[in-house]
């Protein structure tokens, strides 16, 4: 295959007024000796200085798009995504970060196998936020590389209500061959759907590729700053904020059998989760949503996140309510329930013996200097 007239891999990322740390973002995505590859920054009509922080880079690979309307999250991807020209396609946030040199790492696992899915263990980073300095919130270890099976990674997200399908990769930190999204389109009208592009995208991958490769090594990084969606979830005016966010959307319908009595934000992931099966009849079909697992889910990622006043016995009160919309059994809940509780001890021994790793402690203010602690040449030493 010839590169002459359009890149390997397009790395897209669409961004909303967050120049403070897009401009981290794009240094560390460009900090690649390859020129076979593409940066696309679709600024989503930003009323800051994106466009001066943008232009202020002289790189040929990079390039600026703006749909001239202030547009919908899942619109916005969309956009962005008929812009990309590569032959993978890669999607980051405007908070996120790239390793030095791991794209041109990727691309080189990438010409050496067939495979239509790369994904890689992603470190997750706080910018300072609120007065509060960077901390580092996981660092994953890195491994050997690995084939994963993604009809199993499916079928496990929806017999457990959700569980792990973040395990599963999408267009977002992973890099998807281009003829899977367009495979999508095809075959729905658009790439996107649902409130949530990249939840639903991690559902809609596995119906069109079977296997995906761990490469196992950073690529890049998870930033979560004052602006970020993640860390809105724990803000005073949380409910306000996804009542704007939602409003994009004009008149957007949650899930029929999702239960209306909790706050928005809480459904929004099983809202996508269950509209990609709805999407794909042929490959979902068969398999039922664990809507007791769910719960338990969604209380643990409320317990992490979210912090509503929410508990099970909330949950078990308005079982006769639930009812009218999905199955709910008692018993069933409660296990899955307890199953999470224990989970979540797991999660909280291992994120502090990952971040008590000496390159963890006290990290830069920025994802730029994040990013640099693991450069290609170091990745072997921080596992």
């Amino acid at each position: 295959m010839s590169h002459s007239t359009h890149p390997l891999l397009s790395v897209v990322i669409p961004t909303r007024e967050r120049a403070e740390t897009l401009q981290y973002t794009l240094r560390t995505a460009l900090d690649q000796e390859s020129r076979t590859f593409e940066v696309i920054v679709s600024d989503n009509a930003s009323q800051d200085n994106t466009a001066e922080v943008v232009n202020g880079v002289s790189d040929s690979r990079l390039r600026l798009i703006n749909p001239g309307r202030r547009l919908s999250m899942s619109d916005h991807w969309d956009f962005a995504l008929l812009h990309a020209t590569g032959d993978y396609v890669l999607f980051i946030g405007d908070d996120d970060g790239v390793v030095p040199g791991a794209l041109d790492k990727l691309q080189a696992s990438i010409l050496g196998s067939d495979s239509l899915v790369y994904f890689w263990p992603r470190p997750i980073y706080n910018w300072p936020v609120y007065g509060e300095p960077a901390r580092t919130i996981f660092l994953p270890p890195t491994t050997r590389a690995s084939e994963i099976n993604l009809e199993h990674l499916a079928r496990l997200a929806v017999s457990m209500g959700g569980w792990k399908y973040a395990r599963i990769p999408s267009v977002y930190h992973s890099a998807v061959a281009r003829r899977i999204p367009d495979a999508i389109r095809e075959q729905t009208g658009r790439v996107f759907h649902s409130t949530q592009p990249d939840v639903f995208t991690a559902m809609a991958v596995p119906v069109f590729a079977k296997t995906a490769i761990d490469l196992g090594y950073y690529v890049t990084l998870l930033g979560q700053s004052q602006k970020s969606n993640g860390v809105a979830m724990g803000r005073g005016d949380r409910q306000g904020y996804f009542e704007k966010y939602l409003k994009e959307y004009v008149d957007y319908k949650l899930h029929p059998t999702l239960f209306s009595g909790i706050p928005i934000g809480l459904n929004l992931t099983p809202d996508s989760l269950l509209v990609a099966m709805d999407k794909f009849p042929n490959f979902y079909g068969g398999l039922k949503f664990n809507y007791d697992a769910m719960w338990a889910v969604l209380l643990r990622e409320n317990s992490m996140a979210f912090k509503y006043k929410l508990t099970k016995w909330d949950v078990i009160r308005e079982r006769h309510q639930i009812r009218r919309c999905h199955p709910f059994h008692v018993s069933r809940f409660l296990l899955y329930s307890a199953l999470q509780q224990s989970l979540e001890l797991r999660r909280r021994v291992r994120t502090r013996l990952s971040t008590s790793r000496k390159i963890a402690r006290h990290p830069p203010d920025n994802i730029r200097g994040f990013a640099e602690l693991f450069s290609t040449r170091t990745q072997s030493t921080v596992a």
